[in-house]
């Protein structure tokens, strides 16, 4: 009977690369075909969303199916790890009660919630992977298709992208407690000035440099090479962390420089860690030129293709060069741009907002603390801006277009966006595996529900300069008082710390 389990496999991993590729085609069928903007967009963004929920169903059906031949040979006997497979039961449900935002109002019900785990957790297992079938069969009922479990060797390769370079997930005090379970120190709570202090270790990849350095989840950072950290963002902190950047072929047996930390232990006493940071291959995902108008202006064009750790500051760097080529419009193009690191959305989106304007806004059980995300200082340019856009722009790049399009700071041109704007946060459990779970959801400054609406673009191609000019000064109008009312240096301070 024991055969039965690898067709039964082999049929899933069938199963989920059909639906993949079926969800590619609808997406590229949507983009072509006789349908309105808006009806091409919702074809393609439901029609993946379904398709994912499809397959997540089918998983299910598939491990039921599996289980049922293995109990039944069995005999429905508990194996030694039947204890180990409810507790993962339990910590996944946990998750979710205190967790998961059903922000797509699916119909998830708590007091069902907690009917469905009891009887979950009172069913035989025969091993851990039918605890696995136990766990996905939960999530289904979800009816959330980017919710899912992940197994330990799928979780541990996901671990693997790592934005600071050394192996260290930080985020601020409010992240780490939100995302770890675990409270702050007794005198370091969210709000208190040691809390703030620093940025916090909320996990790390074991055998990357700093868990080799002796770093540990729960470790506040406070100093960097001899520079206070305090007032810095995780993002900003992650940063300094990168090691020196190496073209492909000169990069392999480099060694980066090592980086000294000072940092406060959970018990309150502090270390000094040394640890050496690698030499990183990291592809621009920017490109740029400069293009003289129709109407005789110079035109600076920089394409962003995807929000990796270099893009804020590659983003930067060819919003300066053009400028001083002499571009004295600009225009970014997040066409096909699927997404990436938030934050780096973020912080692209910083270098064109003025001190104070709100670039995003959560809605989220997990996120409804959040401090306001803001931008602070000055913006690297003031230059008149067009933002190209289509059905392919999605998550961090819809933050981006939307923050800059309702501060009145751009004009969007192309099709609608695709409609991408779940907040997920992974959890690690106990044994390994790992948790993706859906936490909130990302609205636009004016308040528009990115997730699965996306944004309407406010021209079908690029705008003649008088146009665009023209959309930007009625915005502004419209917009004037809360454009503006001053942020509380309090809160941009506190915005510049959540991101």
């Amino acid at each position: 009977m024991e055969r039965a389990a690898a067709p039964l496999g082999f049929a899933t991993q069938a199963l989920q690369a059909a639906a993949a590729l079926l969800a590619a085609v609808v997406l590229q069928l949507g983009a072509v075909g006789g349908a309105s903007a808006a009806q091409t967009y919702s074809l393609s963004s439901v029609a993946e969303d379904h398709l994912l929920e499809f397959v997540r169903q089918m998983e299910v059906r598939v491990d039921s199916g599996m289980e049922a031949v293995k109990a039944a040979a069995a005999q429905g006997a508990d194996s030694p790890e039947a204890a180990e497979g409810r507790q993962i039961i339990q910590e996944v449900a946990e998750v979710v009660e205190a967790n998961f935002s059903d922000v797509r109002a699916a119909g998830y019900d708590p007091q069902a919630w907690q009917q469905l785990k009891e009887r979950a957790l009172a069913r035989p297992l025969r091993d851990r992977t039918a605890a696995y079938g136990v766990v996905r069969e939960l999530l289904a009922v979800l009816r959330d298709p980017y919710s899912r479990f992940v197994t330990p060797t799928e979780f541990s390769a996901m671990l693997k992208y790592d934005v600071s370079g050394v192996g260290l997930n930080l985020g601020t005090a409010e992240e780490f407690a939100n995302k770890t379970g675990m409270p702050l120190p007794e005198g370091r709570n969210v709000g208190s000035a040691a809390g703030g202090e620093g940025v916090w270790v909320v996990g790390l990849i074991k055998g990357l440099a700093a868990d080799s350095a002796g770093l540990q989840q729960g470790d506040q950072l406070l100093e960097l090479d001899g520079q206070q950290l305090q007032g810095q963002s995780p993002f900003q902190v992650a940063s300094l962390m990168q090691g020196p950047e190496a073209a492909p072929e000169d990069a392999l047996g480099l060694q980066g420089a090592a980086v000294r930390l000072k940092v406060r232990r959970f018990d309150g006493s502090k270390q000094a860690v040394t640890l050496q940071r690698p030499v990183r291959v990291l592809q621009s995902p920017v490109s740029s030129r400069l293009e003289r108008s129709a109407g005789g202006e110079q035109v600076g064009f920089i394409r962003l293709a995807s929000f990796n750790a270099r893009a804020q500051r590659d983003t930067l760097a060819a919003v300066q060069r053009l400028q001083a080529a002499g571009a004295s419009r600009l225009v970014l193009d997040l066409r096909d741009n699927r997404g990436g690191l938030v934050s780096e959305g973020i912080e692209v989106a910083r270098l064109f907002l003025d001190d104070g304007a709100l670039v995003v806004r959560t809605e989220g059980r997990a996120r409804s603390s959040a401090a306001p995300i803001t931008a602070a200082g000055a913006p690297a340019t003031a230059a008149p801006l067009v933002v190209l856009v289509n059905d392919h722009t999605a998550s961090a790049s819809e933050i981006v277009a939307g923050a800059l399009r309702d501060n009145c700071r751009a004009v969007l041109a192309g099709k609608r966006t695709y409609g991408k704007g779940l907040i997920q946060s992974v959890y690690e459990l106990s044994d390994g595996s790992g948790l993706v779970l859906t936490v909130g959801k990302y609205v636009t400054p004016s308040g528009t529900d990115i997730d699965r609406e996306g944004l309407s673009p406010d021209f079908r191609a690029m705008p003649a300069a008088e146009a665009a000019d023209g959309v930007v000064r009625t915005c502004r109008l419209q917009r004037a008082p809360q454009l503006q009312a001053p942020q509380p240096a309090a809160a941009v301070a506190a915005a510049a710390a959540a991101s």
